[in-house]
């Protein structure tokens, strides 16, 4: 009898054992996400995308001082970004990363809705969202930087890139000061991560435009293959098209949204 117990008692162990194991799920993600949402995010969307106070300042010209400068620093990973400063001004046409909810049609891509997604086109997950602007000319560098807060350098696991629908007009249809792709045209956004010292740990390629046909979807972009990074430049190749007198004529916008980093 004491046999039949202690072996009911075993078998019912190893039951709940086996119990407690299936329903553990699958397991949590080694990395966090930012993803732009909640009350922080939502503040930090200009009420006007093309001249707003939050991206200019007051007069809609730059902050003159490195005063309430638009900047965002995630709680959890410390990612952080914060407007460019050029000859003693800081401002969004100097480069920066913009956090954004916005829409229009493509027809309607233009400065003045530079932060806008295409109608149809919703943030990868969640509304909110980030427009990256600027570039390296080989003179004048505007490149956004995306960073960490708190100087530690982080591995990002990657992001998800789309066009926002400035630059989807513009390569549709150009104007009197951007050319329209052809069949030779390539625009690839660029992810360079560097060290704290400033050297370069590599760089990473996402095309946006190919030919004629343009990035419209939601596309991911793996940085894993960088290491450990204090900081991410944003900056673009492209085809002999796509330059004027300025290097590069193509609207510098690059939209981001999820980006991962380990923990």
């Amino acid at each position: 009898m004491k046999k039949y117990f202690y072996l009911l008692a075993l078998v019912c162990a190893t039951g709940i054992l086996a119990s407690c194991s299936e329903d553990d799920g699958p397991e949590e993600p080694n990395y966090e996400t930012v993803d732009f949402e909640g009350e922080y995010w939502n503040a930090l969307i200009d009420p006007n995308q093309g001249t707003g106070k939050l991206l200019y300042g007051e007069s809609g010209m730059g902050f003159t001082e490195d005063n309430g400068v638009y900047e965002w620093t995630d709680a959890t990973t410390k990612l952080h970004s914060k407007l460019n400063e050029s000859s003693g001004s800081w401002a969004y046409w100097n480069g920066g990363v913009a956090v954004s909810n916005y829409h229009c049609d493509i027809a309607n891509g233009s400065t003045t809705t530079q932060l806008s997604l295409p109608t149809g086109t919703a943030a990868h997950s969640g509304n909110n969202f980030v427009v990256a602007y600027g570039y390296n000319d080989g003179g004048w560098d505007s490149c956004p930087v995306i960073d960490f807060k708190d100087g530690v350098a982080r591995k990002i696991k990657g992001l998800w890139v789309t066009n926002n629908s400035y630059f989807l007009n513009l390569l549709s249809n150009g104007d009197s000061y951007n050319s329209s792709a052809t069949d030779a045209t390539f625009i690839d956004v660029t992810f360079e991560g560097f060290d704290a010292a400033g050297l370069s740990q590599g760089k990473v390629k996402c095309r946006l435009q190919d030919g004629k046909t343009s990035l419209t979807d939601w596309k991911y972009v793996d940085l894993s293959s960088l290491g450990a990074v204090n900081s991410l430049k944003v900056n673009y190749e492209f085809s002999d098209d796509q330059k004027n007198s300025h290097d590069f004529s193509a609207p510098a916008y690059v939209a981001i949204d999820d980006v991962q980093i380990y923990k």
